[in-house]
């Protein structure tokens, strides 16, 4: 069954190509990103996952990350989304930022810093409402770099949501609106602004969504906080 898996992967490989603008570490953070995601596929267009892990990389890239940075946006899910441990992980990047001036353990801390520590499984305990306080609580103690590649993760990820899953939006927007408030060492502040920008037209959507949906003499009726600001007389 693992030679099966992995010939999957091999072939996976064959079919999917490295974009041209990554440099050799890049280039071997993505072949390992796609040997670790294997067959995993975006939830709502059904793309090999490796295509969100380049956007995120190529946005962190356009805003000017360091190799090491990039690398960390191309790996930011394997801890998390696959069997990968921390210590392949950093054996992996030991090798492969040799005879560079990449650190190979600053890569490993970004890919730690972007790893959801509070996840159902991790934290049973816990519904998730409280479960993302703790997480946004985490990440607010985390490095502007790491803050830098949660940013860029958060513009695609709000991108596919809205477009594609304004149920889930209704709970996952919220949630992102509250954690960029957490994110506000992230460099440079334009990709901030960006994704303020990207979670803003999200809400937009969300508010379009619940009027389209409601009735003309519903969206009329004041509500109470309203009532009871109206004057007297």
């Amino acid at each position: 069954m693992a030679a099966q898996r992995r010939k999957r992967q091999i072939n996976l490989m064959d079919d999917l190509e490295c974009p041209s603008g990554f440099n050799e570490p890049e280039r071997k953070a993505w072949q390992f990103a796609v040997q670790a995601h294997g067959e995993q596929r975006r939830k709502y267009n059904q793309e090999p996952y490796v295509r969100h892990l380049e956007r995120v990389a190529h946005t962190v890239m356009a805003y000017g990350g360091t190799t090491g940075m990039v690398m960390a946006a191309l790996l930011h899910d394997v801890l998390e989304d696959t069997p990968v441990t921390e210590a392949e992980l950093r054996t992996f990047l030991e090798e492969a930022c040799q005879n560079t001036i990449v650190k190979p353990a600053e890569v490993l801390q970004l890919v730690l810093d972007l790893t959801d520590q509070f996840t159902k499984e991790q934290a049973p305990g816990y519904n998730r409402k409280r479960r993302k306080e703790m997480e946004r609580q985490r990440i607010a103690q985390t490095s502007p770099r790491a803050q830098t590649i949660k940013l860029a993760d958060i513009i695609d990820n709000t991108r596919d949501i809205i477009q594609h899953d304004i149920s889930f939006a209704k709970v996952y927007i919220p949630e992102i609106v509250a954690t960029l408030e957490v994110l506000r060492q992230a460099e440079p502040f334009k990709l901030y602004l960006l994704a303020c920008y990207e979670v803003q037209t999200a809400v937009f959507k969300l508010e379009e969504d619940r009027r389209a949906r409601t009735s003309p003499q519903e969206q009329d009726v004041p509500g109470p906080e309203e009532l009871s600001n109206r004057p007297a007389g």
